[in-house]
């Protein structure tokens, strides 16, 4: 989700700040580079079965509002957004690695 939510701000962003939405388009490329990290941990695991899993399946995972669909999209407001999900990210694999 985060992939696709930091390219919606690269999108939004992309004619004022074009320099931004790089920095956005480079941290949505990060993000597919998890999910393609875990699909394959899975795979080698598991098989090619993939169950749907969302968010609200997962206890303790933060919650996302839709911001990204708003437009214009104030840079600030994309910033403060955008750390605040590295560091809600960061909170939630803390408290799960203590937990494996």
């Amino acid at each position: 989700d985060d992939g696709r939510i930091y390219r919606a701000y690269a999108d939004g962003l992309a004619q004022d700040f074009p320099q931004s939405a790089k920095v956005f388009e480079a941290m949505a490329e990060e993000e597919d580079g998890h999910r393609d990290s875990l699909i394959e941990l899975h795979r080698k695991r598991f098989g090619e079965r993939i169950p749907l899993i969302r968010r609200e399946h997962v206890r303790g995972y933060y919650e996302r509002k839709p911001d990204w669909l708003v437009r214009p999209l104030g840079i600030e407001h994309v910033r403060r957004q955008a750390e605040e999900m590295e560091r809600q990210a960061y909170r939630f694999y803390v408290e799960a690695a203590k937990r494996t």
